[in-house]
Order: C-alpha cells, then structure tokens, then sequence
C-alpha cells in the first residue's frame, strides 16, 4: 500500500474527467433510478422537488470533489502519493460528503429524524452511489493510460528502426541530371558529397580506403533525397553524412567537420550551414 499511484491518476485532465463522469453518473443513477428510496430522503411529496433536492445534493458532493482533487492536484506535483494515502484521501471526501449532507438537511431541509440517523444512512449509501463511477472511471482510465504507452513503445521502436536504417542498413539510389540510377550505395559507407562542376563526387569507404564515384548531376537537385538519410549540407560544395562525423571545431580560418574515419580529410563547415548543422548532429 506503499507503492506510489499510478501517474495517469495525478494528472489533471484524468481527474476532469473522472469528475465529469461522476457527476452525470450520480444525476441519473439517483433521479432515474432512485436507489435506497432516495426519494424518501426529502421533506417533500413533491417529484419536482425531489429532483431538485437530489441535484443539489449532488451538485453540493460535487463542489467538495472539486476542491478535493484541485488539492490532490498540487499535491501529487510535488510528489505522488501512495496507494494508502490515496485511499484515505477518498475515505475522507466520502466522509466530508457525508457530513456535509447531514447538516443541510437538518439546518435547510428540517429533517426530523435524528442527525446520527442521518449520518449512518447517508454513510451507507454514499460510497455505493459513488463506487461503479469510481470504478469504471478508473478501468477506462487505467486502459487508456496502457494504451497510450504502448503506443509510445511502438512509436519509439519504430523511430530506432528508421534510425538504424539511416546509420546505415538502407540504399541509396543516385541519379543523374536525366533521372536514371547510376550508383547504389549504402547510406552508413557514405562520408561526404562534394561539388565538381556540372557532378557531383560521391566519398565512401571501401574496406577502409576512400572511394568515390562521378555522377552528373548537382547538390541542389540531391539535397533533399539526402537529407532523409542524415546527409545534410554543410557548405556550398560539400554535404556531410552526420553519421559519420566524429567532432565539429572551430578553428582559425573557420569550422571544419572531422570523420570517424582518419582515412579522410575534414571539410569545411560554413556559417550558414552551421547552426542547422549543429542542431542535427546533437539531436543524433
């Protein structure tokens, strides 16, 4: 009974609407129903006012929920609350409740039976009308909570997924100026793209050496086919596989990008590239 409350129980839109449920629960549980001769419960013959009792009734055990929860709100963001407080807590807007009912119908309502009579009927029955809503509250808001993290699991598997197929497991088709595949190459071996003219250079490793291939085509027109796989510009001529990068350093005469690799050279980073540059690669 130590154990802390589920999350899901702290938050403020779960307990919006476990109140909501409540409410509507308990206005036509009651005035439909009528359960334990509520009807009996009011100095009156009158359906009309027995309607209008039972709502404010409850409207009245809502007002003290309301506070309640908005309570356990502040509470529960400093540190959640165990199981048996938790529980307690309830008892205790039960027992409020229950009071509170005692006496506006002794010092409102003229009810002649005895305030402990009162008391002891009104103590029975409130957690009977409270407990399906409660209960049913709680099952659908336990099930969505489970739901919601699953769904999280399977979002985050599948953004590890594409991530290790961006490090590497997936192809890359090259193009040139006309559309047709010239190069296939997996993304994970490819260091750089350089600008050469009217082509484009293609910088690989190849059992540790550094390969590259010619294609006619331009980075503009390559820059967003790259981009998916982690192959971003980083200058003018060049766009760099992040991936693949081991540091960015500033330097005398600039920025220059440095490869997990000491088989290529580092290449420059320009100004306008950077910051969108740095972004990525810490995200990565």
């Amino acid at each position: 009974m130590m154990k802390r409350i589920p999350e899901y129980l702290a938050k403020k839109n779960t307990n919006i609407n476990l109140l909501v449920f409540v409410f509507i629960f308990s206005l036509v549980f009651v005035n439909v129903y009528t359960p334990f001769e509520f009807s009996t419960w009011f100095n009156t013959k009158s359906d009309t006012f027995n309607f209008l009792y039972s709502t404010c009734t409850i409207l009245g055990g809502m007002v003290v929920l309301i506070f309640s929860r908005i309570i356990m709100y502040y509470v529960n963001k400093k540190e959640l609350m165990s199981m048996l407080s938790y529980m307690l807590w309830l008892a205790a807007e039960i027992l409020v409740i229950v009071m509170l009912y005692t006496l506006v119908s002794k010092v409102l309502l003229h009810d002649q039976r005895d305030a402990s009579v009162i008391f002891q009927r009104t103590l029975m029955f409130v957690p009977a009308i409270l407990m399906i809503p409660y209960l049913v509250s709680y099952l659908y808001l336990g099930l969505r909570s489970k739901d919601a993290a699953i769904n999280k699991l399977i979002e985050e598997g599948q953004q590890a997924t594409q991530a290790m197929q961006h490090n590497g497991d997936d192809p890359i088709i090259f193009n040139d100026e006309n559309g047709k595949p010239r190069l296939t190459i997996k993304s994970g071996g490819i260091l750089y793209v350089g600008a050469n003219d009217n082509y484009v250079n293609i910088y690989y490793l190849d059992n540790d050496k550094v390969g590259y291939s010619i294609i006619r085509n331009n980075l503009k027109s390559l820059e967003q086919q790259l981009a998916a796989h982690g192959i971003v510009r980083c200058h003018r001529s060049y766009m760099v596989n992040l991936h693949r990068v081991k540091l960015i350093s500033r330097e005398k005469d600039g920025m220059y990008i440095t490869f997990d690799s000491n088989a290529v050279s580092k290449i420059p980073l320009s100004k306008s590239y950077s910051e969108e540059v740095m972004r990525q690669f810490s995200e990565m």
